[in-house]
């Protein structure tokens, strides 16, 4: 316990942001845990694991365990394996903390590959075999979890939220910046921890919704009137428009991300009936283009590559009938069109960056 009470007041001094959030997290010696664990409120941890450490690999596990609760973890398993949640978990954070400079217990999870992305985007790509033993490292060794993430205990125990770590969390980027001791990798991470946490999927469904467009039909007469004599029309959904869908091709879309925008832009279509889904692929400049007509299941593939420019999509359909709205997955890293189109526009993004018009959802 001394131990850790030294380097939590190192990092107090040394690395602010860590340091005020690591104050919010009870110790609990736990001789039952192999390494360490927190649940968003505490840090439990072996004595004899933290006794094997020098006093900077303990500062990197005490940043390590806080950078776990700053991210959400102990909040956003939601069903998913607790043994691979757990190892997602460790490669999300592990490549900010390095970038930091922090020195991370031996054997740490580390891979480049992963680095910038979120826990539920890496848990969707891990190899199936991944269990935590043997898993690749940055410097291509065998690695391990630093410790458990467990899921969070119920606020009416007394524990803290999420919503107010993400006010702590922001707190803490505020006083580490006032300080000048605040990374810029470390306040993008912060600002999007701070974000609430959006549904992709469900931002999309109801985004198609609000495009859609209800009429009047003289087919289905008024009910409500009719016993007056009166006879008027009906207020009706009708089938949306075309549905123009654009999927950025410069390699920040891969194969697993397109499956599941597949998945739910074929539940939209099954829900609304389009008229049609017009996908272009492009980079640069739109490499191919094909048309799903209603009731046809979306399946959506890469091709393409190299550089992104959105204006090409917009070029192609300002030509055409407007669509009844745009959805463009991307990474938004790319030169935008001058001004807006007159239909609504939603950016699926793989990245933290919004979009200079319409509305941007992050996809993860």
């Amino acid at each position: 316990m001394k131990a850790i009470l030294q380097a939590r007041a190192a990092l107090v001094f040394d690395s602010p942001f860590f340091g005020a959030l690591a104050l919010r997290l009870k110790l609990q010696e736990d001789a039952t845990c192999k390494t360490a664990w927190t649940d968003g409120a505490a840090i439990g941890y072996n004595p004899d694991f933290v006794a094997s450490l020098s006093a900077s690999e303990l500062a990197g596990l005490l940043a390590h365990e806080v950078m776990h609760v700053a991210a959400g973890h102990p909040w956003r398993r939601d069903g998913r394996d607790a043994k691979r949640w757990n190892i997602a978990c460790d490669y999300a954070i592990n490549g900010e903390l390095a970038a930091a400079g922090f020195q991370l217990p031996a054997g740490a999870l580390l891979d480049s590959q992963y680095t910038g992305k979120a826990a539920e985007w890496i848990y969707d790509r891990l190899p199936a075999s991944e269990d935590g033993n043997g898993a690749g490292s940055g410097s291509g060794g065998a690695g391990e979890p630093a410790g458990e993430v467990r899921d969070a205990p119920a606020p009416e125990d007394g524990a803290p939220s999420e919503e107010e770590w993400r006010q702590a969390v922001q707190q803490a980027a505020n006083v580490a910046k006032a300080r000048g001791n605040l990374p810029d990798s470390l306040d993008r991470f912060a600002k999007a921890a701070a974000a609430p946490a959006v549904d992709w999927k469900s931002v999309l469904a109801r985004f198609a919704q609000e495009s859609a467009k209800a009429d009047y039909s003289w087919s289905r007469p008024n009910s409500r009137y009719l016993p007056r004599g009166l006879y008027l029309p009906a207020l009706r959904s009708v089938a949306m428009g075309r549905i123009a869908v654009a999927v950025d091709t410069s390699g920040s879309v891969d194969d697993v991300l397109l499956a599941q925008f597949s998945a739910e832009i074929s539940a939209i279509a099954a829900e609304l009936a389009p008229e049609a889904i017009d996908v272009l692929y492009c980079d640069r400049r739109i490499n191919r283009r094909e048309t799903f007509e209603a009731g046809e299941p979306v399946k959506l593939s890469a091709c393409g590559g190299g550089g992104t420019d959105f204006r090409p999509v917009f070029e192609a359909l300002e030509g055409e009938d407007a669509p009844a709205c745009l959805v463009y997955l991307t990474d938004l890293d790319g030169p935008f069109p001058a001004s807006a189109p007159d239909y609504p526009v939603l950016w699926a993004a793989t990245s933290h960056d919004v979009a200079p018009f319409g509305e941007t959802v992050r996809m993860f």
